[in-house]
């Protein structure tokens, strides 16, 4: 009798919480086709105390129901092969963890999105994904429709990074910037640290006109991260092979403005500034650009090696073919 009460028992606790499938995702995508559900992913790592922090919040009876009635639940161990395989395939960016995946049965994401660890915040991203008219897939159709709402914006950009669909994560950017009034810039800093790609946003230009703003506000160190990520973003991305070498100079000096040092700027920008240089075919200032990287970072020879075979593939001008000639001399000396 006491067996029967503790297997009763064990029964309705796994009934109370969110049910995860066991096996892989294949597993749960076949269940998914059987009973005609869509599949919920949480993408988390074991270490993860954020991750560890929805556990009690899955265990809720309300939240079990909720999942186990909508979905067919599996956890996707990011350190996995499976889970590096899968994302790889999907496209798909893992900004911050958890992260809730939606899927159709047939494999089609419905909605994707990091959410903080409440009760109200879980069950309502799965409302979300249920709904055609709110989940993330509908976003595209929405914006293009003309949906301006500062709030819909903040979560169309968050989306573009999981996606990323780098151009409408600009024109989403865009449009935020001016949802919103200048004396709310400083309050968007997560929005920057989290979505923000291009550095030509007015977002970006208030931002890094107004650093100590932002330093007061939030950690010094967050601050520096983020806005270094903007830049890096801005000059490789296939935006910055389309700006000019005057810009990307621009851009890169905002480094020093956040705590750089010249040595860092000039190692980071280099490449995207000669590549701006030899497409405006100004050679002399291409070969100026070269050295003066040379002086201030001191290079190594796997350094120099690497500039004297990128810089004949740019050019066959006498004078680079001459520098890329001397870059391999001073690569076999070191």
């Amino acid at each position: 009798m006491r067996k029967t009460w503790v297997f009763l028992l064990f029964s309705l606790t796994a009934q109370a919480q969110v049910s995860f499938i066991p096996g892989n995702l294949r597993t749960a995508f076949n269940r998914a086709a059987s009973v005609h559900k869509p599949v919920f992913i949480e993408v988390y790592s074991p270490t993860c105390h954020v991750c560890e922090s929805f556990v009690p919040v899955f265990n809720k009876p309300s939240v079990g129901k909720f999942y186990n009635d909508r979905f067919v639940s599996y956890r996707l161990d990011i350190n996995s092969q499976e889970a590096q395989g899968f994302l790889a395939k999907q496209g798909l960016v893992v900004p911050s963890l958890p992260l809730f995946l939606f899927y159709d049965e047939n494999v089609r994401l419905l909605h994707a999105q990091n959410l903080n660890n409440t009760e109200k915040e879980v069950t309502g991203t799965g409302s979300k994904a249920l709904n055609p008219a709110e989940r993330a897939s509908g976003y595209k159709d929405r914006f293009a429709k003309g949906d301006r709402a500062a709030a819909f914006l903040s979560a169309y950009s968050l989306y573009t990074r999981i996606v990323r669909d780098t151009v409408s994560n600009i024109q989403v950017m865009n449009a935020y910037a001016k949802s919103i009034r200048p004396a709310e810039y400083v309050s968007a800093f997560p929005l920057i640290k989290k979505a923000l790609l291009d550095a030509e946003n007015q977002l970006f230009t208030y931002f890094i006109t107004h650093l100590e703003e932002y330093r007061k506000k939030n950690a010094p160190a967050d601050v520096k991260q983020a806005g270094e990520s903007v830049i890096m973003a801005t000059l490789y991305s296939s935006r910055g092979n389309q700006m000019s070498s005057d810009r990307i100079s621009k851009v890169a000096s905002y480094l020093l403005l956040l705590g750089f040092d010249r040595k860092t700027m000039e190692n980071r920008s280099l490449l995207p500034e000669l590549n701006a240089l030899f497409r405006e075919r100004k050679t002399l200032q291409a070969i100026t650009r070269v050295d003066r990287y040379l002086q201030t970072t001191q290079p190594g020879p796997d350094e120099y090696l690497y500039l004297s075979n990128y810089l004949p593939a740019r050019s066959s001008d006498p004078l680079v073919l001459r520098k890329a000639a001397e870059l391999k001399a001073r690569a076999q000396k070191k």
